[in-house]
């Protein structure tokens, strides 16, 4: 009875001291290393969200970038003061005190701990690595291996999709280290109006992305130019630019619709905002690379339909966790035009859906996307890591 006694009080105490620990580890700001390949970054205002989002609550954010780019279209950049936190690889014995070395690739995660100046600096730090498209399918093709080193080192894995999470717990990573932490958008700058079909004028189709081959814009094109065989009123504006400009270029010409597209290339945010308030209809038909690459959840889906768009997507990777067809969005398969155009035909030909659509989009967005909720997600995470 005695020694029953003793125990009680034993768990006792250290049930006090476990959330005292807890309480003192979640009542101050962190210290947070981003590793990224390169800042700024245009096209991945995902992470500026997580960075911005961090500090306005309190914590200190420093970022290790192994390349520098220009300053393109992202304010917030200076209003934040960012170029003062930014470490590039020549400076490595500068490296800050941190809590979290938070890595925004597993490659990059690999090349943090194969960096031997870097070995007994790690030894006392948390390491998290998000896991992105190329991260968990071309790379993993290529080599089944690659991470099998990082799963020991690391403390965590944040996919930014259940499908990825799968995927990287087939390769052996420890359930216990893994967990689903989607990219977000600040709806607060990607502003909703529902849809109508207008009767008389232009339906503006859009996408946003790079011109690379996993975004499939191809098969949009081609999807443009079955629909403009029936449909004249209609304009297809493509953001972005990347290695397949030209090959795209040459493909809307050999359709004869060059005059139905405008290649607008990289714009800023707002510019991106204003051209999607103008438009009806986003399509991102998502494919696999020959390579075996393909994406996560694509955040110019999310932007499109926090803006009330039709949106369009593929039954491809996690775009299945973000769409459900038929009621906040549509998907069709993969390199499939045809299929495709019937369901833009369909959309076209169904206006009354297009207000219910919308509306189901926005909320998904905002129950799941949404940045205020994911960095508070995030600092969850972080401070239940440390304790």
């Amino acid at each position: 009875m005695y020694n029953m006694i003793l125990l009680k009080k034993l768990v006792l105490v250290l049930a006090i001291i476990c959330v005292h620990t807890v309480t003192s580890v979640a009542s101050r700001p962190l210290n947070i290393l981003f590793v990224v390949a390169y800042f700024p970054a245009p096209s991945q205002t995902y992470i500026l969200n997580m960075i911005t989002g961090l500090i306005d609550k309190g914590h200190h954010v420093s970022i290790f970038a192994f390349r520098k780019n220009e300053v393109i279209g992202q304010p917030d950049i200076e209003k934040y003061s960012l170029m003062d936190s930014v470490i590039y690889r020549t400076f490595l014995e500068e490296l800050p005190e941190c809590d979290i070395v938070f890595c925004q690739s597993g490659r990059l995660g690999n090349k943090i701990i194969h960096m031997a100046s870097l070995s007994e600096w790690l030894k006392t730090k948390k390491l998290v690595v998000c896991l992105r498209g190329t991260d968990i399918t071309a790379n993993v093709k290529i080599n089944p291996d690659i991470y099998r080193e990082l799963f020991q080192k690391a403390a965590l894995f944040l996919p930014v999709c259940d499908y990825f999470k799968q995927r990287l717990l087939a390769l052996g990573c420890d359930k216990n280290k893994v967990m689903v932490h989607h990219s977000a958008i600040d709806c607060k700058k990607f502003f909703f109006r529902s849809r109508k079909k207008i009767k008389e004028g232009i339906i503006h189709f859009i996408s946003v992305g790079r011109l690379v081959y996993k975004k499939g814009f191809r098969f949009a094109i081609e999807a443009i130019a079955e629909i403009a065989k029936e449909y004249e009123n209609i304009h297809f504006t493509i953001i972005g630019s990347g290695e397949l400009q030209s090959r795209l270029q040459v493909l809307a010409k050999k359709l004869n619709i060059l005059d139905k597209i405008t290649f607008f290339g990289w714009g800023t945010q707002e510019q991106v905002v204003s051209l999607l308030d103008r438009s009806h209809i986003f399509l991102l038909p998502s494919i696999t690379s020959r390579r075996g690459d393909k994406e996560g959840i694509a955040n110019a889906l999310k932007e499109a339909m926090a803006m009330g768009l039709i949106s369009i997507g593929t039954w491809h990777a996690g775009t299945p966790e973000l769409i459900e067809d038929g009621v906040s969005g549509f998907l069709v398969p993969e390199k499939d035009s045809k299929e495709l155009a019937k369901k833009i035909k369909y959309i076209i030909e169904h206006p009354e859906i297009w207000k219910s659509i919308g509306r189901a989009g926005r909320k998904k967005i905002e129950n799941e996307f949404e940045t205020k909720k994911s960095v508070e997600e995030l600092e969850r995470i972080f401070y239940q890591l440390l304790a």
